[in-house]
């Protein structure tokens, strides 16, 4: 069943959490969620919850390191006068290979970096409109209005022109 729109439960201390029209949770539901988590809550012990917060920043730290180290371990290593030069696209570099960019092209592709990412953040408000209130479309006008203003100041110190 749908929850009630407007009231709040106060039985989860001090936490706004919608009243549902039904007070009991489906079994099955239930069920999962006692088998996968069968002692979190069950002691009295503050830090408890933070042992799988930190079980779980290990396991990610090792999903990402354990190919890594596996790839450093079991990586045949044959170095040679051939493998050890640089090319580019299957062609013999000529010249040195640290050569200076201008710096106008990294302005310009951290402008375009940084407005494609505010775009993410728009996207989630633009699919929820409908059902959102007037303080989340005022915020949400300021956010723009601030990218507006961004764009218009990079406009104006001629970061967007390119020669």
């Amino acid at each position: 069943m749908r929850p009630q729109q407007g009231v709040v439960d106060s039985s989860h201390g001090g936490i706004a959490v919608p009243k549902s029209t039904s007070s009991k949770m489906q079994p099955e539901l239930l069920s999962t969620v006692n088998s996968v988590l069968p002692h979190v809550g069950a002691t009295n012990d503050p830090y408890s919850a933070y042992l799988i917060l930190t079980v779980m920043v290990l396991l990610a730290v090792g999903f990402a390191c354990a190919p890594l180290i596996l790839a450093a371990i079991l990586a045949p290593r044959k170095p040679g006068d051939i493998k050890e030069s640089a090319f580019e696209c299957g062609l013999e570099s000529k010249g040195d290979p640290w050569v200076q960019f201008k710096v106008q092209y990294y302005l310009y592709a951290l402008a375009f970096v940084i407005f494609d990412i505010e775009v993410v953040f728009i996207y989630p408000w633009a699919v929820a409109f409908k059902g959102l209130s007037f303080g989340a479309f005022l915020a949400m006008g300021v956010f723009i209005l601030l990218l507006a203003e961004s764009l218009i100041y990079l406009w104006l110190k001629g970061v967007l022109t390119w020669k």
